[in-house]
């Protein structure tokens, strides 16, 4: 007959619940977590399948629709697209029209400009050459006492010059400095020495110190002495006061050209 040890049966019991216990913390809980977690994953993979067929099915859809209408969508492009490139030639030829338009009106205003241009240089030349030839010609048939009356006219103006406006003639020996001043003489005709040392005795006496004599025939003068010291220049030559007539007869013609 078995004898059974009651001690023994407890034990084992105890061991199998014990066993029972650690399978079901360690292996089937997680197991029958995981199986959940596949199952979920599934059952969302099946229902991302759907949406992925039912929005397949829906671009099928619409592409089958799109290819039925293609040729009037094709049709309707085309026509907008002539559309828009006969306005856009219309456009261009516009713009182009416009800037040859702004290009011709410039082109006479420049054409305009350049021949007025010439016509003054033209008069200014030539008022020029008639003014240069007069002086030389007046110089030529003048008597020589009117180069010596236009010399002397030069010498008293100096001399005047320092009874009236010492301000100035400070002003002058001031700006000379300390060196040796050179006074710069045009003449139209030769002097005479003793021309030349009055002029030279007039212009020491204006600087208040001996000077230099630049002394230079220029017969285009006409007439006359033309003189530079520092920044004071007196010319009382033809050429110098025609001149003047020539700035007016300038004047003059453009005026009378834009009247005309």
């Amino acid at each position: 007959m078995l004898e059974l040890d009651l001690s023994t049966v407890l034990w084992q019991i105890v061991n199998f619940l014990i066993f029972s216990t650690l399978l079901y913390l360690f292996l089937f809980r997680p197991m029958s977590r995981r199986i959940k977690a596949c199952a979920a994953e599934k059952e969302q993979l099946m229902q991302a399948l759907l949406a992925d067929r039912e929005a397949a099915a829906a671009l099928r859809l619409e592409f089958e629709t799109r290819m039925a209408n293609i040729e009037d969508e094709a049709a309707a492009i085309l026509a907008r697209a002539e559309e828009q490139a006969a306005a856009d030639r219309l456009a261009l030829m516009q713009e182009v029209q416009a800037e040859v338009e702004r290009i011709l009106v410039e082109a006479q205003m420049d054409a305009h400009r350049l021949k007025r241009q010439a016509v003054d240089e033209f008069h200014a030349d030539l008022l020029r050459a008639v003014l240069d030839v007069s002086a030389m010609t007046i110089g030529r048939v003048s008597p020589a006492h009117l180069q010596a009356a236009l010399l002397k006219q030069l010498n008293d103006s100096v001399w005047e010059l320092g009874r009236t406006d010492m301000q100035r003639v400070d002003d002058l020996r001031r700006s000379l400095g300390v060196r040796t001043p050179v006074v710069i003489a045009r003449a139209a005709l030769p002097l005479s020495p003793e021309q030349q040392g009055h002029l030279v005795r007039t212009f020491t006496a204006l600087a208040d110190r001996n000077i230099t004599l630049d002394l230079k025939i220029e017969p285009t003068l006409g007439l006359g002495i033309r003189v530079r010291i520092g920044d004071l220049v007196l010319d009382n030559t033809i050429a110098g006061k025609l001149e003047g007539l020539r700035t007016e007869v300038l004047a003059a013609l453009k005026e009378k050209l834009a009247h005309d």
